[in-house]
């Protein structure tokens, strides 16, 4: 079933991870970026990870290294282990979609972008994918969710089929997308989500 876009996502623009800006004390996917976007009238996209014990957490990368001053892989910790670690660049730590959702409150258009749990746009275990539906049950407000992973949006039909979903894409690199095959796109199996057509996507060219 296809499922419109809410207006609220045409209106206004789409801040990448937030409106954020290190030189101004607000890191990526912060509150302080968020809580300024808000203020700016803009809508927002996040990305979520998975932590150890299944609480999706509002942070981009796999690894920490490159956004707090730890080294390793987000998934092997747990939820209260990552809500103590600062962020780079401003005096908060990593929150949890709870929280966000939360903050954000419906005031502007939210779209969630659900990371990547296998590094290979495999079938996940669909951890990821039930906790973020469950938290989204009980949000009032616009929102979407969106992922490079097409078996993600097709589970997440399955677990919201009224939340608007779409795919995310970019130019194939294969350095870029190591350690995914170097195949071409006409090499590719059919998506799962051809019956689910895409909603959501990124309101920047900026890398997601």
């Amino acid at each position: 079933m296809r499922i419109p876009l809410p207006a609220a996502f045409l209106k206004a623009p789409i801040a990448h991870r937030a409106l954020h800006d290190i030189g101004q004390g607000r890191p990526e996917n912060s509150r302080a970026a968020i809580r300024t976007a808000i203020a700016a009238g803009y809508g927002i996209e996040i990305d979520l990870q998975l932590s150890r014990d299944g609480v999706p957490m509002v942070f981009h990368d796999e690894t920490l290294e490159r956004l707090t001053p730890r080294d390793g892989w987000l998934c092997d910790l747990t939820a209260a282990e990552l809500a103590a670690i600062p962020l780079r660049g401003g005096d908060e730590t990593i929150p949890t979609l709870a929280e966000i959702l939360a903050l954000v409150a419906g005031r502007v258009p939210l779209l969630i972008e659900l990371k990547d749990q296998t590094l290979r746009m495999a079938e996940t275990d669909g951890r990821l994918e039930q906790a973020t539906a469950a938290l989204l049950a009980s949000y009032d407000g616009p929102v979407a969710v969106m992922s490079f992973n097409p078996h993600m949006i097709a589970r997440m039909a399955e677990l919201a089929p009224t939340i608007p979903r779409g795919l995310t894409t970019s130019a194939y690199d294969p350095d870029d997308w190591a350690p995914l095959p170097p195949k071409p796109a006409t090499a590719c199996a059919p998506s799962p989500i051809t019956t689910a057509p895409p909603q959501a996507s990124s309101a920047t060219n900026t890398p997601t």
